[in-house]
């Protein structure tokens, strides 16, 4: 008796089908769309078809494919630069709705991003770490936009961020005003002793170490 083809989703999710079985399914639903889906996010089943499916999935289904850690590697890693190719050609709001639940992985392709509703999606996607954060602090490119959207999460209170942010010479006063109660002794004093530090800058981080009876010797 052949299974429907939600029980065969089944099989494919909870089984564990051999090489040859997987490729029986294949040749006997390579038009079920949902089929190929699930097929390629099989460890067993073969290379060489998965990279022909993976042109055909829509965007959501390659971040599933991106998710899947049982997905062969090289399937996932060829599923990120098929879903980043057709990124570019996405509306805003499609962008949008990607972008807040795409994986870690995927965040990385985006550090150039200066767009800040697409900046907002990725420092709120909860997928988010403090590496993707980090690599866009030490980015070449401009940067205010990342700023001006990071004043308004709690990434900014991380130590590793909060010392990447100090360091950057463009990075906003109002930003790095925000951070003073956040850094230590030590960080307080190399920043009020670096070069570029704005006179403002400064007066406040005298201001609130007077107000913990500290000083920065």
């Amino acid at each position: 008796m052949d299974l429907t083809e939600l029980e065969l989703i089944r099989k494919l999710n909870f089984g564990n089908l051999s090489e040859q079985e997987l490729l029986d399914v294949f040749y006997k639903n390579r038009g079920k769309y949902r089929i190929l889906v699930n097929l390629i996010q099989q460890p067993r089943f073969p290379e060489k078809f998965s990279l022909n499916i993976i042109s055909k999935l829509f965007p959501i289904d390659l971040i599933n494919v991106i998710k899947n850690k049982r997905t062969n590697p090289f399937i996932r890693k060829k599923a990120e630069i098929e879903f980043t190719m057709k990124y570019k050609k996405f509306p805003l709001g499609e962008k949008l709705s990607f972008i807040r639940v795409a994986p870690n992985s995927l965040l990385n392709y985006f550090i150039k991003e200066n767009d800040k509703g697409v900046l907002k999606a990725i420092l709120t996607n909860k997928n988010c770490s403090e590496e993707v954060i980090l690599k866009f602090i030490n980015r070449r490119t401009q940067r205010f936009n990342f700023y001006e959207v990071l004043i308004f999460t709690d990434w900014y209170k991380r130590p590793s961020i909060a010392q990447a942010i100090i360091k950057d010479i463009e990075a906003p006063i109002k930003l790095i005003l925000k951070l003073i109660p956040f850094l230590t002794k030590s960080q307080l004093k190399k920043l009020y002793e670096q070069e570029h530090t704005h006179e403002i800058i400064k007066k406040n981080i005298e201001y609130y170490l007077k107000s913990k009876k500290s000083d920065l010797i």
